[in-house]
């Protein structure tokens, strides 16, 4: 009789452990992502690159790509603190225009706006941004006709690039002044050797800063004057990662050519969006797709790039921006309300399925009290 009270306490053992779970089994990739990019923000309003990061991880840039994603998932962010964010925000715009302050570069300031953008903070800061628009004008080198930081004498198209992204986004930008002689500048980058633009006159060309020139032209309303789009399209197909043999990195885009195993969501995100705005035919939608979406982790619900170094890979802000930002290109209704739509597609959450440990749990100790029984009635029959 007493074995069969031990059973019967191993069954009400059982039904306490269940009923303790989160009866949640699986969860979309958008929420999970969601909770992700929450957990990056922190007391100061701004947000990490890491769930684990410590405040040396938060930036302009990681907090944009935060804001971004959450902004894509849920445009009202009502699951942040965004009075926090927005302070934060206001607080970095001033940091790139004082003269005494920490010194902000110009992609800093870029990001720092587009925060406030999104937080629709903007309207309150007028003397702040016109300082901001007055500082970021004075960039402006009338003899290279392109734009550079205080501490670079040099102009690069990334900081052209940044310029005249937040000139755009401050509603200061006049396409009438300067944009012939810019997209000179901008021309003059072009690597005949390499077939893509480098990051300023008599550097090494590379996709990211063909990606810069091209939507700098763009921008300017100067793209008819860029004749080489095939050129540039065959240049970004070498980063290509399209052996299978890696199947971590098949699909996705490299920092090197003709480097099939080594991947990256970043160079993957410049050189996607290239091809799509030169409208090549050398997108492999599909196979990158896939490859965009396997990347997110079963971990920490962001995105990360492959390591051969560790099994456990941490996901980033940055990374997962990059990701969300090509998938888009794919499919810009990824963040629709269909269960059809991309980021809707439900995942096996281990981390919050209780059932799964419930049923774990349930069938150990049924086995255990089937062992004991089938003991219990063996020795009572002998």
């Amino acid at each position: 009789m007493k074995r069969r009270h031990t059973i019967l306490a191993y069954l009400f053992l059982s039904v306490l452990i269940i009923s303790s779970f989160d009866y949640s089994v699986a969860t979309s990739r958008k929420d999970l992502l969601e909770e992700f990019c929450i957990s990056n923000q922190t007391e100061s309003g701004g947000f990490k690159d890491f769930n684990n990061g410590t405040s040396d991880t938060i930036s302009e840039f990681t907090s944009y790509a935060n804001l971004f994603i959450l902004n894509e998932i849920d445009s009202t962010l009502e699951k942040i603190d965004k009075s926090k964010a927005g302070f934060w925000g206001i607080d970095r715009l001033n940091d790139f225009t004082s003269i005494t302050g920490t010194e902000k570069s110009i992609p800093d300031a870029y990001y720092a706006l587009e925060i406030l953008v999104y937080l629709n903070a903007t309207a309150n800061e007028t003397a702040t941004l016109n300082d901001a628009i007055t500082k970021m004008n004075g960039f402006y080198n009338e003899t290279s006709n392109g734009y550079n930081g205080e501490n670079s004498p040099i102009s690069t198209l990334s900081d052209t690039y940044y310029a005249i992204e937040f000139l755009h986004k401050a509603n200061s930008l006049s396409y009438s002044d300067n944009s012939s002689d810019i997209a000179n500048f901008i021309i003059d980058c072009w690597d005949s050797e390499k077939n893509a633009f480098a990051g300023s006159h008599g550097g090494d060309a590379n996709p990211i800063d063909s990606y810069f020139a091209i939507q700098c032209l763009i921008r300017l309303d100067q793209l008819n004057i860029f004749n080489k789009t095939e050129e540039l399209s065959d240049y970004i197909e070498n980063f290509y990662c399209d052996d299978p043999v890696f199947e971590a990195h098949n699909g996705g885009y490299s920092h090197t050519p003709n480097s099939p195993s080594s991947s990256s969501l970043m160079m993957t995100y410049y050189c996607v969006s290239l091809q799509n705005t030169l409208n090549s035919s050398k997108l492999h939608n599909e196979t990158t797709l896939n490859w965009l979406l396997s990347r997110q982790s079963p971990y920490d619900f962001g995105f990360n790039d492959y390591s051969t170094i560790s099994s456990l890979e941490i996901s980033s802000a940055k990374l997962s921006y990059y990701a969300i930002r090509s998938i888009l290109i794919f499919e810009e209704d990824a963040f629709g309300d269909r269960n059809s739509d991309l980021m809707n597609e439900e995942l096996w959450n281990l981390s919050t399925s209780g059932w799964l440990i419930a049923a774990i749990v349930v069938g150990s100790l049924g086995l255990a009290a089937l062992a004991g029984y089938g003991i219990y009635r063996y020795k009572n029959r002998i």
